[in-house]
């Protein structure tokens, strides 16, 4: 079941780094959702489903450091899946605030080599089987999956400003990955200092890797909506290049170089009722409403969702 949870959240995944690979390379802010796309098949890709786990862990010493890389891989891929909902139109890749995962890994990285400087040959369940005799592994896990669990608990607060198309997949992937991580402290706790328990310890692969596989819908619907909305504004500068020509409304300096279609909307939008009233030539009932759409878009909530 496990290994299907995982392999459903891979594919997925790259579909969607293939299906926006060609908006991420002609619209910047659309490299933020891209980027999530790929960091978080990569750290599926970790968990040996598809690559042995021998193989990769192997070209980092075969020393179990792939699950530190799988842990920072999968709080980056959160954290930018956050950043592609609530960062504002003119935000990019490098723009982004990078300094919580940054201090969030160096945090991870740090407790992984001090508390466990022993760690054995590759093990898929390295952490699980080491925390019955080691503090330190118990130490790490609680760290590394609170540290996912705070990830999860800002995609969920996130959300609320998400598209309305995709605020419940943000948010039933956050309850599901948070959930899954306390689920893991507490199998973790139990093993190492009472008894495991056998449900308890089954709850983790469930309850996490649905929650990552609402997540990754929801990145990608947020994805497909973002486009649609970019279209939109395009098809509406279309039609308004179109009054501004008939009504020899003169194309406004620099206005064909600005990168922004929105911005370029609204000067233009501006210009044609400027000129409307300056030449005593009202708008006619479709150009009244085909500003009124402009308004409407213009106008929406800065994820993109009309008000």
């Amino acid at each position: 079941m496990t290994v299907l949870l995982i392999d459903a959240a891979l594919i997925a995944l790259l579909l969607l780094v293939v299906a926006r690979a060609r908006a991420a390379r002609l619209q910047p802010r659309a490299r933020i959702a891209w980027l999530a796309g790929l960091v978080g098949a990569l750290a599926l890709l970790t968990q040996g489903t598809v690559i042995p786990l021998d193989v990769l862990d192997g070209l980092l010493g075969g020393t179990n450091v792939l699950k530190l890389v799988q842990g920072v891989l999968t709080m980056v891929a959160l954290w930018l899946g956050i950043q592609a909902g609530i960062a504002p139109v003119t935000a990019r890749v490098l723009t982004l605030r990078w300094r919580f995962p940054a201090i969030l890994a160096g945090v991870f990285a740090v407790v992984f080599f001090v508390a466990l400087p022993e760690r054995g040959p590759t093990s898929f369940r390295f952490i699980e089987d080491a925390v019955t005799t080691s503090t330190g592994a118990w130490v790490y896990g609680v760290v590394h999956m609170a540290g996912i669990a705070l990830v999860g608990v800002l995609l969920c607060v996130s959300a609320r400003v998400s598209l309305p198309g995709v605020r419940g997949f943000f948010r039933a992937g956050a309850i599901g990955i948070v959930l899954g991580c306390v689920s893991e402290i507490v199998d973790l706790t139990l093993t190492r200092f009472f008894a495991p328990v056998p449900v308890v310890s089954a709850l983790f692969d469930p309850l996490f890797y649905l929650g990552v596989l609402a997540f990754v819908i929801g990145i990608f619907r947020a994805s497909r909506m973002t486009g649609r909305i970019r279209r939109r504004g395009e098809a509406l500068l279309d039609d308004l290049d179109a009054v501004a020509a008939r009504r020899g409304v003169a194309s406004l300096p620099g206005l064909t170089d600005e990168p922004s279609t929105d911005t370029r909307l609204h000067a233009l939008r501006v210009a044609v009722e400027d000129h409307a009233i300056a030449t005593s030539s009202p708008l006619s009932a479709p150009e009244r409403a085909l500003l009124d759409d402009i308004d409407a878009h213009l106008t929406r909530r800065p994820t993109g969702a009309r008000p």
